[in-house]
């Protein structure tokens, strides 16, 4: 539950961190010079847009947002594409990068269909729930003489109109 939890947290900060990483790290091996460097900043952002995206439809399950944990399958999956990302910046390799590519698919649509099955079952469940039994009330006309038939009277309008005195 604590790799779990962390991992719900970390999926925000890491949105900004891993791009800004693979900057960095591109710069410090020197991979990537001139024209290279300049698609990375052309998609690094792009990666912060998926990966937000990512985050943000696992964070829209209600049991994810009430547990502060994701899934142990968003765990896998997320773990699995950020630490390629982090080995992205220290390693030049196309295959990685194909990669990270792959693993951002999944992850959305991952993170999308377990959105989907969630809310596909929170629905089912509610609308199966049997109707509430309420009872009945049989209003009569209110006779003050007997007393017999009460009534409530709600107005609508807010004011106070109250039934003769007895």
């Amino acid at each position: 539950m604590l790799l779990r939890r962390a991992l719900f947290y970390w999926q925000f900060i890491s949105a900004f961190l891993l791009p800004s990483w693979v900057l960095i790290g591109r710069g410090i091996i020197r991979a990537g010079e001139g024209w290279d460097f300049v698609l990375y900043l052309v998609l690094c952002p792009i990666l912060c847009v998926a990966m937000l995206a990512v985050a943000g439809l696992t964070v829209a399950r209600k049991q994810v947002r009430s547990t502060r944990a994701v899934s142990w399958l968003d765990a896998g999956v997320l773990a699995v594409w950020h630490i390629s990302i982090i080995l992205y910046g220290f390693v030049a390799s196309s295959a990685l990068s194909g990669v990270i590519v792959v693993v951002a698919i999944i992850a959305f649509w991952v993170a999308a269909w377990q959105l989907f099955t969630e809310t596909r079952t929170r629905v089912k469940n509610a609308f199966s729930l049997d109707p509430i039994d309420a009872g009945t009330y049989n209003a009569k006309t209110y006779d003050p003489a007997t007393d017999a038939g009460r009534v409530i009277i709600i107005n609508p309008d807010g004011s106070k109109e109250e039934l003769p005195d007895r």
